[in-house]
């Protein structure tokens, strides 16, 4: 198939124009679609480390003005066609654990190699539903996968050992500051979870579109 777009996040900002989120919002959500198609098969060997391009993008701002919600629909309806692997409902730490495990592809490269992988993203509106509040744990689960190691093991005191292979998490999620300071531990601040993690803020919606009708040129 040819390439049908010139650059992609040009591209998606001019399909999301007519819509009230700010740009900044736009551009973020648009490179969070970037790393959602990628997965674990696209990475940069750096001396002894290996780069992936997965990234934990968080939009945050006041409830309702800056259009967290509206700007992660513009990617999702990017993302609902695609071969990509969401989460996108509140679930157990070991549910989650589980469905990771259990998403394992294996992609082969026009070179002939083959790459066994469990890639997926995280979509969630509201961060705090999925995360749940102060689990450290589940938290410190979260950093570990962000960097991707090439066997995962998760012990369970009932369920056994959930084994991810080709390990690679992705996150777009919105909150506002009261529930980032409400949900995460003072552990996840500075260090652990937080320094991984993108905050995109804005106070402020870019415009205000009050008929955003599609452009027939973008369907």
């Amino acid at each position: 198939m040819s390439r049908q777009l010139g650059d992609f996040l040009d591209s998606y900002l001019y399909f999301t124009d007519n819509t009230e989120p700010c740009l900044l919002y736009r551009k973020w959500v648009g490179a969070s679609i970037i790393a959602a198609a990628l997965q674990r098969k696209c990475y940069l060997k750096w001396g002894s480390q290996t780069w992936y391009p997965n990234l934990y993008i968080v939009l945050t701002g006041p409830p309702g003005e800056p259009r967290k919600g509206t700007a992660m629909a513009s990617g999702y309806s990017i993302l609902r066609p695609l071969n990509v692997k969401l989460f996108a409902d509140r679930l157990s730490p070991e549910h989650f654990i589980k469905e990771l495990s259990q998403s394992l592809v294996i992609t082969q490269f026009d070179a002939g190699k083959l790459m066994n992988h469990c890639s997926m993203t995280i979509f969630s509106k509201e961060l705090t539903v999925f995360i749940g509040y102060k689990n450290s744990q589940f938290l410190a689960d979260l950093t570990d996968l962000y960097d991707c190691a090439d066997i995962w093991a998760y012990r369970t005191k009932n369920s056994g050992e959930y084994e991810v292979t080709g390990a690679w998490l992705n996150l777009l999620a919105a909150t506002t500051p009261e529930q980032i300071q409400a949900a995460l531990p003072a552990e996840a601040i500075g260090g652990g979870f937080a320094s991984r993690v993108l905050f995109i803020y804005a106070d402020k919606r870019g415009k205000t579109v009050p008929l955003p009708l599609e452009d027939e040129e973008l369907k």
